[in-house]
């Protein structure tokens, strides 16, 4: 699991924006929730775009649900998104059940 900010060159004169994406990988079968959590942690105040990528990720137990649901409502408070992505279509359905779709935007089809 990795958290990587990437500056995102403007034409404007403000700041450059980063996107921030968080690459998620399973250790063994479980995601584990504890670097799960620092690292939403840390990426929470994010002001650019923050991405979580799931690719590989069949399944989350519920602490790990728990925390990107979380994540993605503290995200809303402050105005900001939270954008999934590589997604299996079985995670998709369980944000969905999970009442994550107000919350989290879906990966985009291209």
């Amino acid at each position: 699991m990795s958290l990587k900010r990437k500056h995102v060159a403007s034409a404007n004169p403000r700041p450059t924006v980063t996107d921030t994406v968080i690459h998620v990988t399973r250790d063994g079968d479980w995601l584990p929730p504890q670097e799960f959590r620092a690292i939403a942690l840390a990426a929470a105040p994010t002001d650019g775009n923050l991405t979580v990528s799931l690719q590989a990720v069949d399944h989350l137990d519920a602490s790990a649900l728990q925390i990107l649901l979380a994540l993605a409502v503290e995200r809303k408070k402050q105005g900001k998104g939270l954008r999934l992505t590589d997604t299996s279509l079985a995670l998709s359905r369980w944000f969905e059940y999970a009442g994550g779709r107000e919350n989290i935007s879906p990966e985009r089809e291209a």
